[in-house]
């Protein structure tokens, strides 16, 4: 009886001991380099030689003192709400469209979608900078007067460009909600006299409202921290935002540590405070619709060719617009040319292929890269989310709050702290100073997927039942046991989608990109930023599109092999 009371006494021990490794990885990859970056706040000298722990203020006290700091803070938060706004009107108009417009509309709608998800900012916003400038394509295919499209290079312009690049993140969050409003809902208002703008103002929208901040709360994350619109925007609109200067902070000659430790901290609380308002809102009221006696919208066969048109010319202007502008640019001789007979040429696109180019090289390194953060985000969400479905402990619950925190984290915030945590003077005697090397750029890569991968593999093994492992390990099987021939096979389907996802995400990763490639070997996103900075706009224009068309075949290689997943499983199932 002793025996047994003492192993239950030293079970939560050993239970914390297993989910040590998962502590470890976060420790290395998140907390460190976040702890390690906003230590600058509060002790500026910590990373000089000879270091110094004295503590000072002068950071938040010398921030304002260069006024480009100030007016990027503000310029961030207008265009961050703005577009959020505008994003949240488009994106309900093209989630109505999905789901009352036909499967086969909806199908259309949903693919154009995802290919504005998956691409990049930065080349987005390139596309429409070729497309809009002086003398650019539209001047010159239209045959336009100087000074017509001077409006789209203001605050009011880049608004519009930043909340058609954010319709997804709010559309991905409305397309659910508004199919599982119940039908009785409407027909209540029907039978009351209620025409159908008065339904839609004051039963379907109120319902709609935890969706719609959800959303809008991502899309004003996203466009008040994304470095990639950023990079392509400041440089050439000389409108400073807060991404930029961070990454200024950095790039420039002595670095300016505190400057960027200071500015990665308002972004954080700016980014939380939104988060944070949002959630205390929702706690305020009910918007359950979903009962026992719903009926989904589903049933209803209407095609509303209207909101189909509406959600078309929306999708046109965010992706296919500024792509198509991107696939002219790089079919031109040079930027300057007229759009003639004699203007198209295919030499942009051979150089790429050139053997020893370096359009090629960083192509090869990236895919590298992308293929080996793949496999290991893969396998260690996979271990991690296992831990914390199957291994319960006060260690695996501090995990997954610091994950869920991470995921609302900026890139450009990451990858700045990966430059303080892996140059620190403290390394040099234990030979891990890092930082410049492809080590480095492989966990900051590796620490902007895995939050993600975790949270997908905790939602699929959230259907398996822990009755199965607690059996396994009855029968004395290992972790690794459990996973590879119990957990795996049933999650199998999530766990390909989590390795493409990775890659695909990786191949235009630009914050870690940029802050940290090794000397002479950018990766494929910095390289194609180097283009732009340059004025060379018809050769990074190409390697975006080619980027482009990868990263196509990669997500329908990857949606191949769920579906044959997916068959395989139902196969057995059905034997």
């Amino acid at each position: 009886m002793t025996t047994l009371r003492n192993k239950q006494k030293w079970r939560p021990f050993f239970s914390g001991l297993g989910s040590l490794p998962g502590l470890l990885i976060f420790f290395l990859l998140i907390l460190y380099p976040l702890a390690a970056l906003l230590l600058q706040v509060g002790f500026p000298n910590v990373f000089n030689t000879p270091m110094s722990w004295k503590p000072s203020w002068q950071p938040l006290q010398q921030l304002f003192a260069n006024p480009l700091n100030g007016q990027a803070i503000v310029n961030s938060l207008i265009l961050g709400a703005g577009s959020a706004i505008l994003a949240t009107f488009l994106a309900t108009l093209v989630a109505f469209a999905r789901v009352r417009g036909g499967k086969k509309m909806g199908k259309i709608i949903d693919t154009a979608v995802w290919i504005v998800f998956f691409s990049p900012s930065y080349v987005i916003a390139q596309g429409w900078v070729s497309l809009m400038q002086e003398g650019g394509i539209l001047s010159e295919w239209l045959n336009l007067p100087n000074g017509l499209t001077q409006w789209f290079f203001s605050k009011e312009g880049l608004v519009v460009v930043m909340a058609l690049r954010y319709i997804p993140f709010i559309y991905f969050a409305l397309v659910p909600s508004i199919q599982n409003i119940g039908l009785e809902y409407e027909q209540a208002g029907r039978l009351l006299g209620a025409n159908a703008g008065y339904r839609l103002r004051r039963i379907t929208l109120p319902l709609l409202l935890p969706a719609l901040l959800a959303g809008a709360s991502l899309a004003f994350a996203e466009g008040f921290g994304d470095f990639g619109m950023a990079a392509a925007i400041t440089p050439q609109m000389h409108i400073p935002l807060i991404t930029y200067q961070i990454y200024a902070s950095l790039d420039q000659t002595p670095v300016n540590y505190p400057s960027a430790a200071s500015l990665s901290l308002i972004l954080i609380v700016i980014m939380g405070l939104a988060f944070y308002l949002q959630f205390h809102f929702l706690k305020t009221r009910s918007f359950a619709t979903i009962s026992t006696h719903s009926k989904e919208q589903t049933e209803i066969r209407n095609h509303h060719r209207g909101f189909s048109l509406v959600a078309f010319f929306i999708l046109f202007l965010a992706f296919f617009l500024p792509i198509g502008s991107t696939i002219i640019q790089s079919l031109l001789k040079n930027y300057v040319t007229h759009l003639d007979a004699h203007s198209w040429t295919l030499v942009h696109y051979k150089s790429l292929f050139k053997p020893g180019g370096s359009g090629l090289q960083a192509l090869l390194r990236t895919l590298v890269y992308a293929l080996t953060n793949a496999f290991l985000t893969m396998i260690l969400g996979l271990f991690l989310a296992y831990q914390m479905m199957f291994r319960r402990s006060k260690i695996n619950q501090f995990i997954n709050l610091l994950m869920i925190a991470t995921i609302a984290v900026p890139g450009i915030v990451l990858a700045a702290g990966f430059i303080f945590a892996y140059n620190a003077t403290w390394l040099i005697p234990l030979h891990f100073v890092i930082y410049g090397t492809p080590i480095c750029l492989g966990m900051a890569y590796l620490a902007g997927s895995l939050p993600y991968a975790v949270r997908l593999q905790i939602g699929s093994m959230q259907q398996v039942s822990g009755n199965l492992a607690t059996a396994a390990f009855s029968l004395g099987a290992s972790n690794l046991r459990v996973i590879a021939q119990i957990v795996m096979p049933l999650v199998r389907t999530t766990t390909v989608s989590t390795f493409f996802m990775t890659m695909t995400g990786t191949m235009f990763e630009l914050p870690a990109s940029s802050l940290l490639y090794p000397p002479g070997s950018p990766p494929f996103p910095e390289t194609i930023q180097q283009k732009f900075n340059a004025f060379e706009f018809a050769r990074g224009s190409a390697m975006s599109i080619l980027g482009l068309i990868i990263v196509l075949l990669l997500y329908m290689l990857g949606r191949w092999v769920e579906s044959m997943l997916l068959r395989s499983s139902n196969s057995v199932g059905v034997e």
